[in-house]
């Protein structure tokens, strides 16, 4: 391998402006080379080609360095969580059950009962005729959703989601704010790993995730309680928030280019076909990051072992050379091979459930409501790595 010097970047994830629109930015770097140096062991990767190559290149760990986490959020027992908290990765046996809890088979059974959430939260929506897309549909479903898979009792399901948005906050490092951030996401941490080892304990009973990894036996060994724990926390964090920002920026697509909302509710145009380009069109999560197990050679670049790369999956939705007008908004594209649930071994466990709960909300609000519209500005919240809206006011009007 022959090592080549990488361009540098101008790349301030906290400029106001980059966060309120990141395509012009991505343009810029994709033109400006396949791989770009973005401080000491750091490299960004713009480009649809490379980025895909690199999520599928078992040469590559989502594990990071635990010194990259103690760098970004400073607190060992926090970076000692994030550095390890990718799904399954501690134990075989909870990789194979986690696996098989989200299976397309199973997401496909549960259909029937999230368009039943939808529509119970849709009731109260469409009787006072207005919303906050976000506090009435786009976080509360997801937010159910994942508690009836992990077994949370419903009664206590609105104590667990500010806890889990906090370790989002700390997730994305880019939008970390010091001491003030490192010691809410500890305390969350703390709180989540109690009352989840507690339901644990305690047997949370029935079909669901925290029963199946708690009783799933495999040679004689079981998971245990903080095996279990820790990756319920993972499941329950990345579960809503991801889905929270398909629904939120879905709609204000929608709503942004109501020629193809008029596809989409003339029946022109399937809403699986439609999640995919909202998927593609604003990926909830713009970056995922990758550390080589041994030397790799990136656009005749060598990235060795313990360095970081930012694979933009933001960027590569909108490369030209993958996508024709990757700009333009079609919610009937095809091909739409977009890279927001990653790929290889490193898949998003959730994509199926995420897709699922994509068609349910949308094919229930636009068959529930014969008009929606914005009533105000939608707030967009300040993150680079988790793309969504802290609030959606809307004007809806019921079938």
């Amino acid at each position: 391998m022959t090592a080549v010097r990488a361009p540098r970047l101008s790349f301030d994830v906290t400029d106001p402006q980059l966060l309120a629109d990141p395509f012009p930015t991505y343009e810029r770097l994709r033109r400006t080379g396949a791989v770009l140096a973005n401080g000491p062991g750091q490299w960004v990767v713009p480009g649809y080609r490379e980025v895909a190559a690199l999520l599928k290149d078992q040469r590559l760990t989502k594990t990071l360095p635990e010194q990259y986490y103690r760098f970004t959020v400073g607190d060992p027992e926090l970076s000692g969580f994030l550095s390890g908290q990718n799904l399954g990765q501690r134990n075989r046996l909870a990789s194979r059950v986690l696996v098989s809890s989200f299976s397309p088979g199973l997401v496909r059974r549960l259909g029937e009962h999230m368009t039943s959430i939808v529509d119970d939260l849709l009731e109260p929506v469409l009787a006072a005729g207005r919303t906050d897309l976000v506090a009435d549909l786009a976080l509360p479903f997801p937010l159910t959703v994942i508690c009836d898979l992990l077994g949370v009792p419903p009664a206590d399901r609105s104590l667990l989601w500010p806890h889990a948005a906090q370790l989002v906050r700390a997730f994305s490092d880019v939008a970390f704010d010091g001491d003030r951030d490192t010691r809410e996401a500890v305390r969350s941490l703390r709180w989540l790993r109690a009352y989840l080892g507690d339901l644990v304990e305690d047997g949370p009973g029935g079909d669901n995730l925290l029963t199946r990894m708690a009783t799933t036996e495999s040679d004689g060994q079981r998971l245990r309680r903080e095996e279990i724990v820790d990756n319920a926390i993972t499941v329950f964090y990345a579960g809503f928030e991801t889905s929270m920002g398909m629904i939120t920026n879905g709609i204000v697509a929608l709503l942004e280019h109501r020629d193809q909302l008029a596809r989409l509710r003339a029946g022109e145009v399937d809403t699986a076909t439609a999640v995919e380009e909202m998927l593609r069109y604003e990926a909830p999560i713009q970056v995922t990051m990758r550390s080589p197990l041994e030397p790799v050679e990136v656009a005749g670049r060598v990235v060795r072992p313990g360095r970081v790369l930012y694979l933009l999956v933001g960027s590569a939705n909108r490369d030209p050379g993958q996508f024709p007008e990757p700009d333009r908004f079609d919610v009937g594209r095809r091909p739409n091979q977009h890279l927001s649930f990653g790929a290889g071994v490193y898949h998003c466990l959730g994509a199926a459930l995420a897709r699922a709960e994509g068609v349910a909300v949308f094919d229930r609000l636009l068959r529930r409501t014969s008009a929606i519209e914005f009533d105000g500005e939608p707030e967009r919240r300040p993150r680079f790595n988790f793309r969504t809206y802290d609030r959606v006011p809307l004007v809806v009007r019921p079938a």
